[in-house]
């Protein structure tokens, strides 16, 4: 989905993807407070131009094979120095996993 994004920013090729570290990660969610400050994207065209990404949190999908297959995530285009409460962290990955739990039953 993308929900509160343009209209055409449907998908981003992986070398600019948020996602794809978030998926790469060796943790359970990658939160960026400032996409600007970050040398990881300080440079992306998500963040120099529009949509203007600020603020990333995204939580991996993994499926019971433990394959991780994409994130759920949030995006801002006003920077969140605090990043996320715990409550929200949780939150967070609570929904991941229901998502995970939907993939799973529509596949089998």
């Amino acid at each position: 989905s993308n929900r509160g994004l343009p209209a055409d920013v449907r998908e981003t090729p992986r070398s600019m993807a948020f996602c794809a570290h978030a998926v790469q990660s060796v943790s359970d969610m990658l939160i960026v407070p400032n996409a600007k400050d970050d040398p990881r994207f300080a440079n992306n065209p998500l963040v120099t131009g529009a949509p203007h990404i600020r603020f990333y949190a995204g939580a991996p999908l993994m499926c019971p094979e433990g394959h991780r297959l994409g994130t759920l995530c949030i995006i801002d285009d006003k920077a969140r120095p605090d990043g996320l409460s715990l409550m929200q962290k949780q939150t967070l990955r609570e929904l991941s996993a229901m998502v995970v739990e939907t993939m799973v039953r529509r596949r089998d």
